[in-house]
């Protein structure tokens, strides 16, 4: 199935706000369904290191965020795979510590046989 030009967009950025929100709010029910199984996480702050999903899901008590908000979405699609630039901005804490600030994030989205989008992997710069 090839998405409607003008969608791309409009999908993927409703998934990742229910992405963001499901952080945002400790949800580890959505979080799990919107992860896959094999997600991998690497950041600036990560010192070199991979996080797993369960990692992830395991960490997200460790955070409040506040507030978030996608400043721009670059989507490309091609068949079932969706890479996106996201410039993010978030003012949140981690484990106690100060992480507000701007972000560069690139995601990649898989459809997976269901037709369900999950996200595969996530590498974030922060923008200081």
């Amino acid at each position: 199935m090839t998405l409607p030009q003008e969608l791309p967009e409009q999908i993927f950025t409703d998934l990742e706000n229910a992405w963001m929100n499901a952080w945002k709010n400790k949800d580890i029910v959505t979080a799990r369904d919107i992860l896959a199984d094999d997600f991998t996480l690497t950041s600036s702050l990560s010192d070199g290191q991979l996080m797993t999903k369960e990692q992830w899901l395991g960490a997200i008590s460790k955070y409040d965020c506040q507030i978030f908000n996608f400043d721009k979405i670059k989507v490309r699609v091609n068949g079932d795979t969706a890479i996106l630039n996201i410039w993010y901005h978030q003012k949140a804490t981690a484990s106690g510590k100060d992480w507000n600030g701007n972000f560069l994030m690139t995601d990649i989205w898989v459809r997976q046989q269901n037709d369900k989008w999950q996200v595969v992997a996530r590498h974030a710069s922060w923008l200081k």
